[in-house]
């Protein structure tokens, strides 16, 4: 997809939800729940991708990495 169709695309998304949620505008309760579900994950996700690297290092770590066995005891 070329770069020049970036605003093109974002602009019918942006233009589907509001269709979507004019459409859905009887069922507020549903609608605004089902937003504020979007906002936290997309606001989890945000956070994550801007983690420090060492954070990102431990929690991908396995356990052998901070700890060592000593064989001799098993």
């Amino acid at each position: 997809m070329s770069f020049a169709l970036v605003p093109v695309a974002e602009a019918a998304l942006f233009t589907l939800g509001c269709l979507i949620i004019h459409t859905l505008r009887r069922h507020a309760d549903l609608v605004t729940a089902t937003l504020a579900c979007v906002a936290t994950l997309l606001l989890l996700m945000i956070g994550i991708a801007c983690a420090p690297e060492s954070f990102a290092k431990y929690q991908a770590a396995s356990v052998t990495e901070f700890a060592r066995l000593d064989p001799a005891i098993y």
